[in-house]
């Protein structure tokens, strides 16, 4: 009596072999959901973050059968407004924040979107001007000012002032900061 072991339960048999389908449909679910997320929700944060996705011209109107001069003027137009905002990266700047004492600093990533492609040809030129540009603006603000969220948009506004000025009216169209790192 003592080496008994007690009966198996009649469902327990099934429920082991029930576990890898379980495990199986999970996985499959999570392909699906994360290549449908992928497909939706990816190009729209790309575009969030100002990145530029590569459009197939007329890809709507070629699946619906409309091959129409209508419809390529629109692939056209389309295209066009996405080839003249070029950006141009100033990546991995630093810097000491005013009255830190250099015991704080600030790591940004700044992204100017210009007016046209000679703009930006003339941003990469005169890059390091560019940049003393925006650490000079920036380096001006305390810790206290660059950790407010919403002095971010005064910042963008000041560095674009800055940046008109030395380049030319209309130079800037929109500055991002995709990476703002107080320490």
């Amino acid at each position: 009596m003592a080496n008994e072991q007690p009966a198996a339960p009649e469902g327990a048999a099934p429920a082991k072999a029930k576990l890898p389908m379980l495990i199986g449909m999970v996985a499959v679910g999570l392909a699906i959901g994360g290549g449908a997320g992928a497909m939706f929700l990816g190009p729209m944060v790309a575009q969030k973050m100002g990145k530029v996705m590569p459009v197939a011209a007329d890809s709507a109107h070629a699946a619906e059968g409309d091959h129409s001069a209508e419809g390529a003027e629109g692939a056209a137009g389309a295209e066009g407004a996405t080839a003249e905002a070029a950006i141009h990266v100033l990546d991995n700047m630093v810097l000491n924040p005013a009255g830190s004492g250099g015991s704080r600093y600030l790591l940004l990533t700044v992204a100017i979107e210009a007016g046209s492609a000679t703009t930006v040809e003339s941003f990469k030129a005169r890059d390091a001007e560019l940049r003393d540009i925006v650490l000079s603006t920036l380096g001006t603000k305390a810790v206290d000012q660059l950790t407010d969220m919403a002095a971010r948009e005064g910042f963008k506004a000041e560095i674009s002032t800055a940046v008109d000025e030395r380049f030319g009216k209309k130079s800037v169209k929109r500055i991002y900061f995709p990476q703002f790192v107080v320490q």
